[in-house]
């Protein structure tokens, strides 16, 4: 089995894993990734202490140790290299999708090349398989789909309802995003599919809206991280938290507005962590009644989920979002739209809340049941707890095995792999 990985995800780490541990895993293809006991560990270090870190970023994000050794992992660096360095000179004019665009690509081509007629399955991720794909099905090799976020026609459809609504605030080059070659190759990318492996319902909905046959797609929510301290309802402060980008994708607009006509900010905080892509003279309307931390360490992050009444994730759009999970495992309710992965993962008013996307008045009706229902809020907190303790990555990943056991006898044909 071969893995295509452009990006280390945390569930991608943890499906690599999963094909290691099972000894069925020949081989893992990235690009700016490496093995701590390579001689490239060496190289990236000596580049990043002669360019700074900017330039590379040798960071424990790009490591693969415990999940495969040095000969299973093949690097392609270079094009994230080159790319760097351009940009470290002032040369580059791409935007930031069309420069992953390019990165992807030429890994894409890489990998391919690499395949063997002895494998049996490839895993590739969005954008970043298509060559993979069709060279693995000439071998007679399986084709597993990983997409992490919702499908693209799903996607724009969200987002241009979102443009209309908040016309002109968002500083996201979305023209870019939805180039009409972009959303070709991706509608490509799923048709060389074998089979889809997605995290939520809300991914599938948008599947089977383009044809997909349900037997086509394998739903894993990602796993949570059991073990971490628990603190109860009565130590937490008045904060309610959200984590992620400030963006129209991200529904914060909706939030804010809710947030400033509930008056809430007069009793709580609404603590925004993220970079933000939403313009200041948006922002400005709501000065005062939030707080917004650009970036914040991930090994401080821990402490503000604990510490928080309650976790927001207002999201227009979204595969999952690991967020919610990294807020249950510190024992942090939840309330989320029906664009993300908490429904069909959480159970209502157990864990959390949800509530459809676009309905700001049940919104505000869950953000004010919080807010002024402590003491129910804080038995949530504990349900959130117990739910993390009981789906954590050792289930994710044994999921990953039996889905893969299951392809690999012959469960799953070929065809037709959609109703149109």
């Amino acid at each position: 089995m071969v893995c295509v990985a452009p990006v280390l995800r945390t569930d991608v780490r943890n499906y690599t894993h999963a094909l290691a541990e099972v000894g069925g895993l020949r081989a893992v293809v990235g690009g700016a990734i490496y093995h701590g006991e390579s001689s490239f560990a060496k190289v990236i270090g000596a580049l990043d202490r002669r360019f700074g870190a900017g330039l590379y970023r040798a960071s424990e994000a790009r490591r693969l140790d415990v999940e495969v050794s040095p000969q299973q992992l093949i690097s392609h660096p270079a094009p994230e290299l080159r790319t760097r360095v351009v940009k470290k000179l002032g040369l580059g004019k791409l935007g930031a999708a069309r420069t992953t665009d390019r990165i992807f690509g030429e890994l894409d081509r890489f990998a391919a090349s690499q395949l063997r007629g002895t494998d049996r399955l490839v895993i590739g991720q969005e954008d970043c398989c298509l060559r993979t794909f069709r060279a693995a099905r000439r071998l007679g090799a399986l084709t597993l789909y990983d997409l992490p976020i919702a499908y693209h026609t799903c996607l724009r459809q969200a987002l241009e309802a979102e443009q209309w609504m908040f016309p002109g605030i968002c500083t996201e080059n979305l023209t870019e995003v939805f180039a009409r070659d972009r959303q070709e190759r991706k509608t490509a990318e799923l048709a060389e599919a074998d089979h889809t492996l997605i995290a939520s319902n809300y991914v599938r909905s948008g599947l089977e809206g383009v044809g997909v046959q349900p037997a086509r797609m394998t739903r894993i929510p990602y796993g949570c991280d059991p073990g971490r301290p628990y603190r109860a309802g009565s130590e937490r402060k008045p904060v309610v938290l959200y984590v992620g980008h400030l963006s129209l994708r991200k529904g914060t607009p909706r939030l804010l507005a809710v947030w400033k006509r509930l008056g809430a900010y007069r009793t709580h905080t609404l603590l925004l962590i993220g970079k933000s892509f939403l313009r200041p003279s948006f922002l400005s309307e709501y000065a005062g009644t939030f707080e917004h931390v650009p970036h914040i360490p991930r090994s401080e992050l821990w402490e503000h989920y604990s510490s928080a009444a309650a976790f927001v994730f207002p999201s227009a759009c979204d595969g999952f979002g690991l967020v919610l999970n990294e807020a249950l495992s510190c024992g942090t309710p939840v309330i989320a739209s029906s664009n993300t992965g908490a429904p069909g993962f959480l159970t209502e008013g157990v864990e959390g809340l949800t509530y459809q996307h676009g309905n700001d008045d049940a919104l505000a009706a869950h953000l004010d049941w919080m807010l002024s229902h402590p003491r129910e809020v804080a038995e949530m907190g504990r349900a959130a707890y117990e739910k993390a303790q009981r789906w954590g990555w050792p289930q994710y990943r044994a999921a990953i095995r039996e889905l893969v056991d299951r392809l690999l006898s012959g469960c799953d044909t070929r065809a037709p792999k959609t109703s149109r």
